[in-house]
């Protein structure tokens, strides 16, 4: 039974629906935001302010439809819709925050490998050792123990909704958690979109597929390795100019 000084969080209300129809369309939004971003980028040399921008609508495309778990539970606590937004509104923050120092690294080693001839002479090796490092860290136990948190937000409540406070702070500590474990289980494979994104938006959506898998369906544990392994072995043949 939960004591005075941790109890468990609210019951939810059973009648309370998933905020799916708006958060899909907002994610759809993205998408399409994302495609225009893709083809002004064309004409533009990248900055940190544009890049960023593009990182954002790439997270509420690829990643806020995924936070869906979490968002659902939100809904159903006291403070309802407010919540949610809360929710919302920390887990791209926690995603930004990642970003910007995904952007600014990714920037500076464009910088450097512009002047390294290897890579001029092989333009698709940076994704290749990106989809090698993210294929590798599918198989870490910190990818595992990631993953397990951030598919299960409930658990996430049970732990860390102390109950003294006004229900937007723990939903706040609630979102966090849960935002951090969801940085730490896919930053990688976000990573690489930051590089697959210049080239071929059908390669983020198989990335954003993956992710959502990952984290949304029943056996999603299951894809964890194979999609390291394939991510592996792409990898390689771009670093050894095999492929493209």
């Amino acid at each position: 039974m939960p004591t005075a000084e941790a109890p468990a969080p609210p019951r939810p209300a059973r009648d309370a629906k998933p905020p799916a129809g708006l958060v899909v369309t907002i994610g759809a939004a993205g998408w399409v935001l994302m495609a225009v971003l893709h083809e002004d980028g064309h004409h533009h040399a990248p900055a940190l302010g544009p890049a960023l921008t593009g990182w954002v609508v790439m997270v509420v495309a690829m990643m806020l439809p995924t936070a869906l778990p979490l968002l659902g539970l939100l809904r159903r606590f006291r403070g309802g819709t407010g919540l949610v937004a809360l929710g919302g509104l920390i887990y791209v923050g926690a995603w930004t925050a990642a970003g910007a120092v995904l952007v600014a690294l990714h920037l500076a080693l464009a910088d450097r490998l512009a002047q390294w001839p290897y890579a001029a002479e092989h333009p698709q090796a940076p994704l290749g050792a990106a989809l090698m490092l993210a294929g590798a860290y599918q198989f870490s136990e910190w990818k595992d123990r990631c993953l397990t948190a951030c598919r299960t937000p409930r658990g996430i409540a049970m732990l860390h909704w102390r109950g003294v406070r006004p229900a937007w702070a723990e939903a706040a500590t609630v979102a966090g958690v849960y935002a951090a474990s969801c940085v730490g289980c896919c930053w990688l494979l976000m990573a690489t979109g930051l590089l697959t994104g210049a080239g071929s938006l059908l390669a983020m959506a198989v990335l954003a597929a993956v992710m959502a898998a990952e984290r949304l369906t029943r056996h999603g544990r299951v894809l964890v390795r194979p999609a390291g392994a394939a991510a592996l072995i792409l990898g390689a043949f771009l670093l050894l100019g095999a492929v493209g």
